[in-house]
């Protein structure tokens, strides 16, 4: 594929969806122009300084497009099609009641103190990874974790990108 004669739709179709719900990053990327770049990796890069040198308020607009873990069945169709996929790869869609219970308020506590919903790359994490890392990084201050979100996010983005390419 290459990448500098890419029309702003395909560019879209293939980019858009990296960062949750946020098309406007990849089309940012785009208006700059393309032909610097000779790999999608590159592109994604570019990405990743988009979000890192938005302004906080932006940065945790970006944080709170991503949908809380473990959501039941009749809810999944209001996540996006990636966050359903990888959801239900980490076995978030297949939760026992308690299992759904313990995380439900894992991520209440989560969302009251930091005020935005945890965040994690989950491709590649089970269930008992997710729980561990929640009840963890809930310890944690409110600049650290919500570096730690970004980074997480840029995670998804580039696992996402893999998985496209």
């Amino acid at each position: 594929m290459k990448l500098t004669n890419l029309k702003r739709n395909e560019f879209l179709n293939i980019f858009g969806s990296l960062y949750e719900n946020s098309p406007f990053i990849a089309e940012k990327v785009y208006e700059e122009g393309l032909e610097k770049y000779s790999s999608a990796q590159e592109i994604l890069f570019s990405m990743m300084t988009v979000v890192n040198k938005m302004n906080q308020k932006d940065q945790l607009k970006l944080i709170k497009e991503h949908p809380e873990l473990g959501m039941r069945k009749q809810e999944a169709s209001k996540l996006t099609e990636h966050s359903q996929k990888e959801q239900k790869g980490a076995g978030l869609d297949r939760l026992s009641d308690d299992e759904f219970e313990k995380l439900r308020l894992l991520n209440i506590n989560y969302m009251n103190k930091f005020n935005f919903p945890f965040i994690i790359a989950v491709t590649g994490l089970n269930k008992k990874d997710i729980f561990e890392n929640i009840e963890m990084r809930v310890k944690n201050g409110v600049d650290q974790e919500f570096e730690t979100s970004l980074n997480e996010i840029h995670k998804i983005a580039k696992i996402r990108l893999d998985k496209i390419i």
